[in-house]
């Protein structure tokens, strides 16, 4: 009777720890969903699983805007804000004698460009201008620059379910953590790896720069017809000639084509690789793609974005001088949520500041990044990375501040904050 008595108490300690990490699988996979509060211009509030329009579904995809001015220029003094004119007309104007030119017009604005799970609020205003608060308390007015302003809002309710939101009728939307409980509404996350000409990505995926979870479709023509494939269905996508062949999880196969989904005219393949950012890669790199449900827990809560923090660092110049202090990076970017933008192999990368340790320019065209983990990337093609960069400010204190331009700058190593 002890030894029965034995078993089942081990029997049971057992199913609770079982239980207890399949609860903490469960809620690892459902904390990365957008999640919040629409309240409309007439004050009726919609909570629940939040997706932009038919695109970006968690805390790791990216929010795109304008900003509508640059501040920052008002720390340059008048010969510094000239010469950085001159160089953004490539220097053709001082060949022109007698020309008479007003540098100041040239206003240096910067796109904009952060995680859904940086953002406390959005408030949109008249037209394509809106009002972003930041996780860190932050406040931008930012004006359109991508579809992401004016789309059409889903949310799936906990009460009424799925229902759309036009922009227009938008008075704030408020993010907060998701709750341990939740279940998706609009499928289940893609992930999987990415074969391209030079190299394999492996992360959480979007295809054609649009679909990213299960319940999207594939769309395109076979010779008996239109093919809606979900892609939760679908094994495998290789590119072929004219078209894609797809393989399903049951084995099947379809040659598909006649869709943008399926051919050159595809926008995309993005991988959100965890510890990097994310990569773009062209239809001409695209080779292959295979999915796999088998998903890594990941860290991309709603709370794992809160510890945002301005930039520091430590810069050499090409004298051998060195400045250390704050950091604003080509002369928009401020806090370590910012994403530095760059090309390797016709992929273009997207790698946020908290994730660099180092920066070092090569020549006028490209820059070698230092991941936190000790990867090297030697980006190009990008103002960020090349000779179009603006130049730095680093900040001693909040009264003595050091601008560098960039042909100025042998090395940054990013510091703790």
């Amino acid at each position: 009777m002890k030894t029965k008595f034995c078993v089942i108490l081990m029997s049971a300690y057992l199913n609770a720890f079982l239980l207890e990490g399949l609860q903490a699988t469960i809620e690892n996979n459902s904390s990365i969903y957008i999640y919040g509060t629409i309240t409309t211009v007439d004050n009726e509030k919609f909570t629940g699983q939040i997706r932009w329009g038919k695109e970006e579904a968690f805390w790791f995809d990216h929010f795109n805007s304008s900003k509508k001015r640059n501040e920052n220029l008002a720390y340059l003094d008048d010969d510094e804000r000239e010469k950085l004119d001159k160089k953004d007309c490539g220097g053709w104007a001082s060949n022109w004698v007698g020309m008479s030119l007003n540098y100041g017009d040239s206003d240096h604005s910067h796109i904009f460009a952060c995680h859904f799970g940086d953002i406390k609020e959005i408030r949109p205003g008249r037209g394509d201008k809106l009002a972003l608060t930041m996780r860190n308390g932050e406040e931008l007015r930012l004006d359109g620059g991508s579809n992401d302003v004016g789309a059409v809002i889903r949310v799936n309710d906990n009460e009424l379910g799925k229902m759309k939101i036009d922009w227009d009728r938008i008075k704030i939307i408020e993010f907060f953590r998701t709750p341990s409980d939740f279940e998706s509404a609009f499928g289940e996350p893609l992930y999987g790896i990415v074969e391209t000409s030079s190299e394999s990505f492996t992360g959480f995926l979007q295809w054609d720069h649009d679909e990213r979870l299960s319940l999207d479709e594939l769309n395109g023509d076979t010779k008996n017809g239109e093919l809606d494939i979900p892609f939760g269905n679908i094994r495998s996508i290789e590119s072929k000639r004219n078209g894609s062949l797809v393989e399903l999880k049951s084995g099947r196969t379809y040659m598909l084509s006649g869709s943008n989904d399926v051919d050159d005219d595809n926008r995309g393949i993005i991988v959100n690789i965890v510890g990097m950012g994310r990569v773009d890669i062209p239809w001409k790199e695209f080779v292959k793609i295979t999915f796999d449900s088998q998903m890594p827990k990941v860290n991309a809560s709603y709370d794992s974005y809160e510890s945002n923090k301005e930039l520091s660092a430590q810069v050499v110049d090409t004298e051998g001088r060195s400045y250390q202090g704050r950091m604003i990076y080509d002369l928009d970017e401020t806090y370590d949520y910012e994403l530095l933008n760059g090309v390797k192999n016709d992929i273009e990368y997207f790698i946020p500041f908290k994730n660099i340790a180092a920066i070092k320019p090569k020549n006028r065209e490209k820059s070698l990044v230092t991941l936190n983990s000790g990867e090297k990337i030697l980006l190009s093609d990008k103002v960020d990375v090349c000779e179009d960069n603006d130049g730095l400010l680093i900040f001693r204190n909040d009264d003595d501040h050091d601008y560098l331009p960039w042909s100025e700058i042998e090395e940054i190593n990013i510091t703790d904050r």
